[in-house]
């Protein structure tokens, strides 16, 4: 059974995607970080950087936005286009960029039509593209090209032909289109309507972008829910629910010109209890925050991000197996692939992902955790490759992510350990704040020094470590008093003058 469960707050809307009673897929939206993708800008070329084939364009925000050359519409000719994640992007994308030079297709201050691939990630602007992409609820509307495709998760090859026919029956002059992976199955009426709809926003997008002055907003994008909505809620979605009522009307009305037929899978929650908590959604989401996912059979696995990848370990913890200790790995890593392909989706891990498998003597086994690590990504729909698994029982893979993934979305780094995860331990301060006051005592001649320190630092040295400061002071003939200041940093040191207070 899959569902979606929908919770909506003033701050927040989150919005979860249950498959069998577990939580698959989690998307955050604040409004202080309002998602952008999908959005269609009037944008001003601030400045052209030939070395890196890239502009970057102003859409009148702070950070400007990232134009590659490869992503300006007339670098792709009629070349075949792919759906990823609901937007048609072109093909072998790299080859054909190198073909053009981004100062013969731009240049500053000149205006051009965006629209926003990527969101802000860390420090970067937004990711641009010049290949403008209108989805609707059965198709994508592309008015830069002229190109005909279908989903390439429709793999009956009669359906893929039924559709390509009707494509080319109802596509307006001068336009590409792609069919959704909800297009399947749907008749010559509902691809109509589709049509009609999205030309009708693309002539008031070109509109506004002749007469109105940039940087600017030409088209916003729909919001989260409906959003999810338009892209995921189909027929093999059993139930929505949702705590809104205004948001649960405006579904209804959405369904009402799209999907009458999935109206009555939607339901509105009116409980006291918070939704999450009802449907267990909750516990689900402060563990997929841990380090450490336990699994079924007592083993674990341990997720560690990193600015260049994500490793993942397996262990086989408490799992001790019955029989062999050949077939406990296997069935550890069996379990381990099934877990590590929900957690990469639920957590939205993207970039380079390392597995270190236990290793395995056997190759059919290891075939075997491989044919089981890709049947559990199918249900994926960002875009994975996998690599065969190496001689030391890893596996590794890519998967292609366009926001923010779960753990900087609802997190921020550790001001106290600054994002290691790690702070120096009271016996390496002892050391360095001996250090620090022999190399102050060289330099000044300050005969009475006050020590600020954290509690447990301070501890220490008025106890077990009080010999060494001892000895310290008397070398150099100095008078030291220790504080304890209960807000620093266990890394925090400060030297003051004993008569003025006065920091060295």
């Amino acid at each position: 059974m899959k569902e979606f469960i929908i919770n909506v707050t003033p701050l927040e809307t989150r919005i979860a995607l249950v498959e069998d009673k577990q939580l698959t897929e989690l998307t955050v939206e604040r409004q202080e970080s309002r998602s952008l993708v999908g959005n269609i800008y009037k944008g001003r070329v601030d400045s052209i950087v030939p070395g890196i084939q890239a502009a970057f364009i102003d859409i009148g925000f702070d950070k400007n936005g990232f134009l590659y050359v490869s992503d300006i519409a007339g670098t792709e000719g009629t070349g075949d286009f792919v759906l990823e994640d609901g937007v048609a992007r072109p093909k072998t994308r790299s080859k054909r960029a190198a073909q053009y030079t981004i100062d013969k297709l731009l240049k500053k201050n000149q205006h051009v039509m965006v629209q926003v691939s990527k969101d802000r990630l860390g420090t970067k602007g937004v990711r641009l593209t010049n290949f403008i992409t209108l989805p609707g609820r059965y198709m994508v509307l592309m008015p830069t090209v002229k190109q005909l495709g279908v989903s390439r998760k429709i793999e009956d090859d009669k359906e893929r032909d039924r559709l390509k026919r009707i494509l080319q029956e109802v596509r307006p002059k001068g336009v590409g289109l792609i069919t959704r992976t909800a297009g399947e199955g749907r008749k010559k009426a509902e691809f109509q309507n589709d049509v009609k709809y999205l030309a009708k926003v693309w002539e008031q997008v070109k509109q506004k972008m002749e007469t109105m002055k940039g940087p600017c907003l030409l088209h916003e994008d729909l919001g989260p829910i409906l959003r999810v909505v338009r892209d995921s809620f189909g027929p093999d979605i059993e139930r929505l629910t949702i705590d809104d009522e205004q948001e649960y009307n405006r579904i209804l009305h959405f369904l009402d010109t799209f999907a009458p037929t999935l109206r009555k899978r939607c339901r509105y929650y009116s409980g006291i209890r918070p939704i999450f908590e009802k449907f267990e959604v909750e516990p689900e989401i402060e563990k997929a925050l841990r380090h450490k996912v336990y699994l079924k059979s007592g083993g674990y696995i341990v997720i560690d991000q990193t600015e260049a990848l994500v490793a993942i370990d397996v262990n086989t913890g408490k799992f001790t197996g019955k029989t062999r200790l050949e077939e406990t790995v296997l069935r550890t890593n069996l379990e381990a692939a099934e877990e590590i392909a929900r957690q990469v989706r639920l957590r939205d891990l993207g970039g380079i992902i390392v597995i270190d498998f236990i290793d395995m003597e056997l190759e059919k086994n290891k075939r075997e955790l491989l044919r089981k690590l890709r049947e559990s990504l199918k249900t994926d729909r960002a875009k994975t490759t996998i690599s065969e698994v190496s001689e030391l029982g890893m596996i590794e893979m890519t998967r292609k992510r366009v926001k923010h993934n779960l753990l900087k979305a609802l997190s921020q780094p550790c001001p106290y350990c600054e994002g290691s995860g790690m702070v120096r331990s009271v016996t390496t301060m002892v050391a360095q704040t001996l250090r620090s006051l022999q190399s102050l005592f060289c330099k000044s001649k300050e005969k009475s020094v006050i020590l600020q320190v954290h509690p447990d630092l301070a501890r220490r040295l008025r106890v077990e470590n009080k010999d060494l400061l001892d000895n310290l002071a008397r070398r150099f003939e100095r008078d030291i008093a220790v504080e304890s200041v209960s807000d620093f940093h266990i890394h925090d040191i400060k030297f003051l003058t004993a008569r003025t207070r006065k920091e060295l």
